[in-house]
């Protein structure tokens, strides 16, 4: 069973994918839900942990991808370890069965208990060091095997799309040679484009076509080898931007934080902004927490205004209330939504908004991006899952070919997987998408 996560693939990627030849082969197999809503925040980490466990972010505990840092505001410590996500996952269920396990680059698994592991961790300050980060976290022997192969001619740090090249080379040989029960693949490159170059950019639909070959070697090699499931699926979708909002210079500006050394860094706050691309989360000095009510209230009247004065840049403030109910962390003050067109950037000086056109773009600023509320229009992912089975007697689940057009979400996709394994994931907010699977085949 292969599990292949297509980072940033969404509904309307459908109609583009459907007349590639290995997306069409493998769509006209499988069991596919094309409308499902993302996780809020709609951030990798918080969705693929969401997936993982069936859990909302406020349940699991990741609910951005990276944590509130005011040191290092634009280079945040990430959701990078296991033992932050709390809650069983359907790849822990394997292990208990005695499957053997791998994965690459699968969000939140640093330092899992995974036998065939590349994590996904990125070295973040300049005394940290990348292979002892990766072997530290991962399989300390396959990545020794696999980095003098395929890591010295493909990869070139974290660009694209030599990563995703890179995690595809390496885990074919891995499945060749070790044959794991469950394989896990997070690709980057689809999204990676979007967030550089926009979301229907020349660059992003050739990323589309390379997935589309990584599809059909995959499909290839498992129906050689026997009987197999594959499940594709997407994570969050990406809306085009042209405008940027600096939470943290508005709330300098305002006296709730303030500002010291070259680079500047924040060091010392009330109030303090961190983004999670098209939402913000605002939070409150610990030290203040017996006032939460007080300045939530005043700080929702002044981001009110403030988005009266600046193109009404932000759709929606929510309370901690109401943002945990939508799934998003209960511990935060206020959470802002961006109107669609702009995101939240993590400076903590320069200009608290910047609009642009394609021919002005800033350096460093994005084409699109996610992050936004799971009910913005048009803003669906994808979860598919094909069986391959030829004498119809092996696998215990098997799938009805077919386009389900049904009320789904991501946190219906762990337990979904957790039943293909034979297990369930009793704690999960989400449910098991039975409408997908024939009636039980006899082993």
């Amino acid at each position: 069973m292969i599990v292949i996560s297509f980072d940033g693939l969404g509904t309307k990627d459908l109609q583009i994918v459907k007349e590639f030849p290995h997306f069409r082969r493998f769509f006209s197999e499988a069991a596919i839900v094309p409308s499902v809503k993302t996780v809020y925040p709609s951030q990798t980490y918080a969705a693929h942990s969401s997936i993982s466990t069936g859990k909302l972010p406020a349940r699991h505990g990741v609910i951005n991808n990276t944590m509130p840092t005011p040191r290092y505001m634009t280079s945040a410590n990430w959701y990078w370890y296991r033992r932050l996500l709390k809650g069983k996952t359907f790849y822990d269920i394997a292990r208990e069965k005695g499957l053997k396990t791998g994965a690459f680059l699968w969000p939140v698994t640093g330092g899992a208990k995974i036998d065939y592991h590349v994590p996904e961790i990125f070295q973040n300050r300049f005394w940290r060091n990348q292979i002892w980060l990766s072997l530290h976290n991962g399989s300390k022997k396959l990545q020794l095997e696999l980095m003098p192969r395929f890591g010295k001619w493909l990869l070139h740090g974290t660009a694209q799309p030599y990563l995703d090249t890179f995690v595809h080379k390496s885990a074919m040989y891995t499945m060749l040679k070790y044959r794991p029960d469950l394989l896990l693949l997070h690709y980057c490159d689809l999204d990676h484009l979007r967030h550089d170059h926009g979301r229907e950019s020349e660059e992003a639909m050739e990323a589309l076509k390379r997935h589309d070959e990584r599809l059909g070697e995959w499909m290839d090699y498992l129906d050689a080898a026997g009987p197999s499931t594959i499940v594709v699926l997407g994570d969050h979708y990406s809306l085009n931007v042209s405008g940027a909002i600096r939470l943290n210079s508005f709330l300098a500006r305002k006296g709730f934080l303030k500002i010291s050394g070259s680079p500047n860094r924040v060091y010392r706050y009330t109030v303090l902004a961190h983004p999670a691309g098209g939402s913000c989360y605002l939070y409150l000095n610990s030290k203040e927490k017996g006032r939460k009510d007080q300045y939530a209230y005043l700080l929702q009247g002044m981001l009110e205004a403030f988005s009266r004065e600046n193109d009404h840049c932000l759709e929606k403030i929510y309370t901690a209330e109401e943002a945990a109910q939508m799934g998003a962390d209960p511990d935060c003050l206020l959470m802002a939504e961006a109107k669609e067109g702009y995101y939240f950037q993590a400076e903590i000086d320069g200009p608290e908004v910047m609009k642009w056109t394609e021919k002005t773009r800033p350096a460093g600023a994005e084409g699109a991006t996610h992050g936004y509320s799971p009910e913005k229009t048009d803003y669906t992912t994808v979860f598919a899952i094909r069986t391959h089975d030829p004498s119809g007697h092996e696998l215990d689940h098997h799938v009805k070919p077919g386009t389900y057009n049904m009320d789904a979400s991501l946190i219906d996709e762990g337990p979904t997987l957790a039943h293909l394994l034979g297990g369930e994931l009793p704690e999960a907010d989400g449910r098991v998408l039975k409408e997908l699977f024939e009636t039980e085949q006899p082993n």
